[in-house]
């Protein structure tokens, strides 16, 4: 293959190609990315003009940021539709070349590299054979992860889907319902800040400035691009119990946000909203719900308590030797 790399400076060209690609996803858009307020390249590696495979690098002075950026996943390598839709003697070749042409590419101008692949990328190897028989230049190091994946086809019948769920989330869904609480879409943006900082405060932890800035202008961004839903679960008084965030692309839901009033912790109002959601997603068409992330022992009981089935992801780091 005669490759070449290339920046690409056309956000709509580059928007269609996440699309379609099958490890594209809402967090390598253009409107998220620049919701983010970094400064970032987007990559293509190309064959004769067409995209083999496309990247995005945030960067911080000038280098790829550290590590998983908040907020965020599977800003990795991302092939493209065409390549992954050859026979697997032809793709899986090819898609060796692509890779270690791109991080030959990016090895001669940074000195570190941090990507987080999309669960849908089938072989890892063209990064952990990265200087194979020259260990000395610095190897990729692979962390497994995990997030959570709910197939929305199972929600298409919602009341055999709310009787396969974990029993205590079906009798809070069954309480809230029985006690009139509602679920009701939202633009107030403080009141998502607010119930996000009163959810850390009862934990005893301190938000990061940073993060909290960050998510406001992913809230605002994912409103205003169409990217993402507020959604509130309002008691019988009136009270706003609960609120999340989820964005959208075309296949999949992202549980990326949630919080809630201390006041109604025990009242099962978060699992309520978050089935509810999952319905809204359903009847959006889409194909999944990612609950992006189930690395906590709290947090992925919880999630997976809806269904959603562990999935593997990893982070790939790489850096010049000291």
């Amino acid at each position: 293959m005669a490759l070449t790399l290339t920046d690409c400076t056309d956000g709509e060209h580059w928007n269609r190609f996440v699309a379609d690609s099958p490890h594209g996803s809402v967090f390598c858009l253009t409107p998220f990315l620049d919701a983010l307020q970094e400064e970032y390249r987007l990559l293509f590696v190309e064959e004769k003009g067409s995209p083999q495979a496309g990247l995005v690098l945030l960067l911080r002075d000038g280098q790829p940021y550290p590590g998983q950026y908040p907020f965020t996943l599977y800003q990795g390598v991302l092939l493209g539709a065409d390549l992954c839709s050859r026979p697997p003697h032809h793709r899986t070749k090819q898609t060796l070349e692509v890779v270690g042409h791109l991080m030959a590419a990016l090895e001669a101008q940074y000195r570190r590299l941090a990507l987080c692949q999309h669960y849908r990328f089938e072989d890892l190897r063209g990064f952990s054979w990265f200087h194979y028989h020259e260990p000395e230049r610095g190897q990729f190091r692979l962390e497994l992860q995990y997030s959570g994946l709910l197939d929305l086809a199972a929600v298409a019948n919602f009341d055999a889907y709310l009787g396969s769920i974990r029993t205590v989330r079906r009798q809070e869904y069954r309480r809230c319902q029985g006690h009139g609480f509602s679920v009701q879409p939202s633009r107030d943006l403080e009141l998502l800040d607010r119930l996000h900082q009163q959810t850390f405060a009862r934990q005893g932890i301190e938000r990061d400035p940073h993060d909290v800035r960050l998510l406001q202008s992913i809230s605002r961004a994912a409103l205003e691009n169409g990217l993402g839903e507020v959604s509130t679960c309002v008691a019988p008084s009136g009270e706003v119990a609960s609120a999340t965030l989820f964005l959208f692309d075309q296949r999949c839901g992202y549980y990326l946000v949630s919080a809630n009033d201390p006041e109604h912790r025990n009242s099962g109002s978060g699992t309520y909203l978050m089935i509810e959601n999952i319905r809204r997603c359903q009847s959006k068409g889409l194909q999944a719900v990612d609950f992006v992330g189930v690395n906590s022992p709290n947090r992925g009981d919880f999630k997976t308590s809806f269904n959603a089935v562990p999935v593997p992801y990893f982070i790939l780091t790489w850096e010049w030797p000291s």
